[in-house]
């Protein structure tokens, strides 16, 4: 017969192979595991760290094309305040008004244009003169406004009253042009003429924002 104790002995080896091979597959487990985690760490982290740096660089666009638009909109400005100083297209506007209002007995002796500009700081009362003046703002940082006026003053003459009077009424119609007044008329014996003085405002109206 076998002895107890050599039964018992090889339960014990058989138990204690059982519980190594556990341990030992426990072991491996864990340290797949831990590589895994490990991996999948570096992984997040390089993740973390591309969403970072394509957050930075969409950043840094916006700001270069919100300076880039700023500096666009101040050059804009800058570029429509220089035509309005200069009043591209009024004269040859009014050229074009003058021609298409006068009648065929009335001609024009003398033309003055008097130009004037003002800056009108930004909350300031504008002046009595204001409903004859074009209006621009700036786009300075205070609000200020330049108020510009175009004066002109006629001389002609006309083959009758009625003809003078007809082309100040057509001026007076054509758009752009205001407060127009006729200042004096006599008759010119001499050139068998009525001469006549008048006055008006040119107008490119661009109200203050």
């Amino acid at each position: 017969m076998i002895p107890r104790s050599y039964r018992d002995g090889v339960r014990l080896r058989r138990v204690l192979r059982r519980a190594g091979g556990a341990l030992a597959l426990v072991l491996v487990l864990a340290v797949g595991g831990n590589a895994a985690l490990r991996w999948s760490s570096t992984a997040m982290e390089r993740q973390s760290t591309a969403l970072r740096d394509a957050a930075s660089a969409a950043q840094s666009d916006l700001e270069r094309a919100a300076t880039q638009r700023a500096a666009d909109q101040r050059e804009q400005q800058r570029t429509l305040l220089l035509g309005v100083l200069r009043r591209e297209g009024e004269l040859a506007s009014f050229a074009r008004a003058i021609d298409s209002a006068l009648p065929a007995d009335t001609w024009l002796t003398a033309i003055a244009v008097r130009r004037h500009v003002q800056l009108a700081p930004s909350g300031t009362a504008l002046p009595t003169s204001a409903g004859t003046q074009d209006t621009f703002a700036t786009g300075s940082a205070q609000g200020d406004i330049l108020l510009l006026e175009s004066q002109v003053e006629l001389s002609g003459q006309s083959a009758s009253y009625e003809g003078m009077t007809d082309f100040l009424a057509r001026l007076g119609r054509v758009p752009g042009l205001k407060n127009v007044q006729l200042q004096s008329s006599s008759a010119n014996a001499e050139a068998q003429a009525i001469d006549f003085r008048a006055t008006l405002s040119l107008m490119q109206r661009q109200e203050a924002e």
